[in-house]
C-alpha cells in the first residue's frame, strides 16, 4: 500500500497543487495512471489534511467511463492522509478519469460546510530517469468558475514543437463532463498573428473524461488554443498540460473565460452560477 498518515496542521509537505480555498467539496477534473508518450509514467498523488477539531469522513468518488466507484476515509483530527500511487492503491485502476472528494453532511453529524471543510492537494507525475520525479499540481476546478458555462475559453501557453524524447513541447487537452447530456465544443489554435491554424469538434460524454493531444505537426513555439462551446450551457471543466518533451515535466493550467456579450460590451462577465452543492448535484445526478 502506498498510504501514509502524518498529523499536520499547518503545511503540507509534499510538492503538490492545493486548492484555493480549504472546502467541504474538491473536484479535480483529471486523475491519471497511464503510460504516455517518451515512455512517461503518469501516477496520481493525493494527500487529504482535516483541520478541524473533530474527526471527518471524507467519500471520494472517481468517475470515469461514464459511472462512478466510491471510497471512503476516516480521517482525525489534524491527520493528513497521503497517497502517493491513489488510483493504484484506493480503486486499483488504470486510465484516466476526474475526482470528487466529499465531506457529506449525513456523515459528519450534520455539522455546517465550515466544520467539515479539508484541504486537498493533487499531483500527477512521471518518473523521471535520474530517480526524481517529473509532474504537475492539479488545482480543484473552482465550483463557480472552473467549468465552461456558455463562456468561450481561452488557453494563450499552447506550445506544439520538437519530437516527444528529443527536445521541445507538446500539448494535450482534456475535458470532464458533469452535465446532463453529451457536451459539445468547437476546439480552435490560433497562432501568434491571430490566424486559425486548426480546428476540431469535440464531443465528451458525462462521466467519461479524457485527454487528446493537440496535433504536433502545427509546429507552433507558442499559440492559443480557444474552446467554444456548442449548443449552450455545458457544466464540462477544460484545461491543458503542456509538457516537456525531454523530461516530461509538465504545467497544469485551466481556462481562462470570457462572455461574449461582455467582451461586445467591454465590461467584466459575470461568474456562471453555479456552487458547491450544485456541484455535487450534478455529479451524482441529482439535479434535473
Amino acid at each position: 500500500m502506498g498510504k501514509t498518515v502524518f498529523f499536520l496542521v499547518l503545511a503540507l509537505a509534499s510538492p503538490v497543487a492545493a486548492s484555493d480555498f480549504v472546502s467541504a467539496t474538491h473536484f479535480f477534473p483529471i486523475v491519471s495512471r497511464t503510460d504516455g508518450l517518451a515512455g512517461t509514467q503518469w501516477l496520481t498523488t493525493l494527500q487529504i489534511t482535516n483541520p478541524q477539531l473533530q474527526e471527518l469522513q471524507v467519500t471520494a468518488r472517481l468517475s470515469t467511463g461514464g459511472s462512478i466507484q466510491s471510497r471512503s476515509f476516516t480521517i482525525a483530527q489534524g491527520e493528513t492522509l497521503s497517497w502517493i500511487d491513489f488510483l493504484g492503491d484506493v480503486f486499483a485502476f488504470e486510465g484516466n478519469g476526474a475526482l470528487l472528494l466529499e465531506a457529506e453532511a449525513q456523515q459528519n453529524g450534520q455539522v455546517p460546510p465550515e466544520r467539515r471543510s479539508f484541504a486537498a492537494s493533487l499531483r500527477i507525475s512521471t518518473r523521471g530517469t535520474d530517480g526524481g520525479s517529473f509532474g504537475q499540481g492539479v488545482s480543484s476546478s473552482d465550483p463557480v468558475t472552473g467549468f465552461l458555462g456558455d463562456w468561450v475559453a481561452y488557453f494563450p501557453a499552447v506550445s506544439l514543437s520538437g519530437r516527444p524524447g528529443v527536445d521541445g513541447f507538446r500539448t494535450n487537452v482534456g475535458f470532464s463532463s458533469i452535465g446532463t447530456g453529451s457536451a459539445q465544443m468547437r476546439l480552435r489554435i490560433l497562432d501568434p498573428i491571430g490566424q486559425e491554424v486548426w480546428q476540431q469538434v469535440v464531443v465528451v460524454a458525462r462521466h467519461d473524461p479524457f485527454v487528446m493531444a493537440l496535433p504536433r505537426s502545427l509546429e507552433l513555439e507558442t499559440g492559443t488554443l480557444v474552446v467554444e462551446p456548442i449548443g449552450g450551457w455545458l457544466d464540462c471543466a477544460v484545461y491543458i498540460s503542456v509538457v516537456d518533451n525531454i523530461t516530461g515535466d509538465a504545467v497544469f493550467l485551466s481556462s481562462q473565460l470570457i462572455d461574449p456579450d461582455a467582451v461586445a460590451a467591454c465590461g467584466g462577465a459575470d461568474s456562471p452560477q453555479a456552487s458547491s452543492d450544485r456541484l455535487r448535484e450534478l455529479f451524482l445526478g441529482e439535479l434535473r
